[in-house]
Parts: C-alpha cells; structure tokens; sequence
C-alpha cells in the first residue's frame, strides 16, 4: 500500500484548491492534447478535479483517478451535473475495463514515486491501459541546485486568506537526501482560531527527484516511446534553463530488453 504519510498535505481539499488556484498555463496544454486524443481521457491522480473537470467541461469523456477519499469527494461535488467517472485507487496498482487515448498526471503524481519498483508499477499501470495509438503524458520539476538544498530553520512560504476569518500562514522546513533523490518538506500552516489560540497543522512530504536522461531511460525500459519533450507548459522544447521536465508518450514494441 501507499505510504499514506507522504499524503497529509491533501487532507483538506478546500485549502487545496485555494493554494493551487491557478490552472493555466497546464489547462490550455492538456486542452490542446485532448482535442487531438481519438477516445476517452484518462487522468492519474486527479485530486479535486482540476484539470478531469477543464477537460469535461469541453465535453471529452474524462475518467479521473486519486487514492485519497476526501479529494475524490471533493471532486465530485464540483462536478456537478458533469459526467465523469470518478474512481478510488492506488495509480500503481489499478485495473479498469476500457483502455485510454490519453492518459496523463498532473500534480508531481510521479514524484510522489520514491522507489523504482513504484515507478514502474506506475508505468505498467498506464501502458497496459493505454489504447493502441494513445498517448501519455508524463511530468516531473526539472531538478536543479537550487532544488537540493536543505534548511535547518523553518522559513516562511507563502500567506493568504481562506475566508470564514481564517488567513493562513504557510511555512516549513526542507532537508534534500542526495543519496536517493528525495526532497523531504514538512509544511506548517497556522491561523488564529475562534478562541484566540494559534492552530497548527503539519504536514510532511516527500517528492523524488529526476533528472532527463533518468526519466528517459525509465520510459524506455517501460514500453514508451517519447514523441515530444518539452520544458514547459508552453510547448517549449526542454532545454537547461527549463522548469520542467514534460514527456509526450507512446506504447514501444517491446523486445526483450531493448
């Protein structure tokens, strides 16, 4: 089973949303994807619904998949009248009746991987439901120095108002394990109860880190095909100075170990 500690910081989905608020540019990306799919849209750990939600809204037919209950929930209730199937499940280890022409994760889903086993569960779980001609749509931070750094001392992050006189304040600590790729974060967030006192809630997380010719050797020795590589949601070609690390994805003929 997942590690369900390395899923506090998704507790509250209503918070989630409010520090995740801005859709663009990914939305326009996947939009662009979608309307060149042939067939139902597949999305990998979809959280609230942020991006399965764009999708049908433009009236793709979009199955959106998450392991944790209250984001599901949350999720379907934004939803509305809208019909996409919603599914509770570990991405790594799924089985659904129909196979996909685009499958995609957005939200770090595959840095949440933390061990090459879980990565090529993963893996295995998209290209076995992957349609014949489909496509997949993988993406990680591209890692930089920066990135793997560690701090002895809380630091502030960011602030903002979740309403009902709640203004939270968001802070936290990083350690980066250089070993095994892993950037540990423990987040605080804190706001002023009804009663004057100061809640805290803390949440750790663990994100793995990639870096391009890792990803591409994974893909490659898991079935995929890279198409496209980008370095951003703009369609730009993946270069140093880029931010991300965006793979576009077919099924590759698999044989042997070539």
């Amino acid at each position: 089973m997942i590690d369900h500690d390395n899923l506090a910081d998704y507790a509250d989905p209503f918070l989630y949303d409010l520090e995740n608020a801005d859709e663009e540019p990914m939305a326009s990306f996947l939009l662009k994807l979608a309307q060149q799919a042939n067939g139902p849209i597949l999305e990998l750990g979809c959280g609230t619904g942020r991006y399965a939600l764009h999708l049908a809204r433009q009236g793709f037919p979009v199955t959106g998949l998450d392991i944790v209950p209250g984001m599901l929930a949350y999720a379907q209730q934004k939803a509305g009248d809208l019909p996409v199937h919603w599914i509770e499940a570990d991405a790594r280890h799924f089985q659904l009746p129909e196979k996909f022409a685009f499958i995609f994760e957005m939200g770090a889903v595959f840095q949440h991987l933390l061990t090459r086993s879980d990565q090529e569960a993963f893996l295995a779980g998209a290209r076995n439901h992957l349609a014949e001609n489909g496509r997949f749509l993988i993406s990680a931070l591209f890692t930089k120095p920066p990135y793997m750094v560690s701090s002895d001392e809380e630091e502030d992050w960011f602030e903002y108002d979740a309403g009902n006189g709640r203004f939270i304040k968001v802070s936290g600590i990083t350690n980066y394990d250089a070993v095994n790729q892993v950037r540990h974060e423990t987040a605080y967030r804190r706001w002023q109860g009804s009663a004057g006192d100061t809640i805290t809630r803390t949440a750790p997380l663990a994100l793995r880190s990639y870096f391009p010719q890792e990803m591409e050797n994974l893909l490659h020795y898991n079935g995929f095909a890279i198409e496209e590589r980008y370095g951003n949601w703009d369609f730009s070609p993946l270069m140093d100075e880029s931010p991300m690390l965006i793979f576009l994805c077919t099924k590759r003929t698999l044989e042997g170990n070539q």
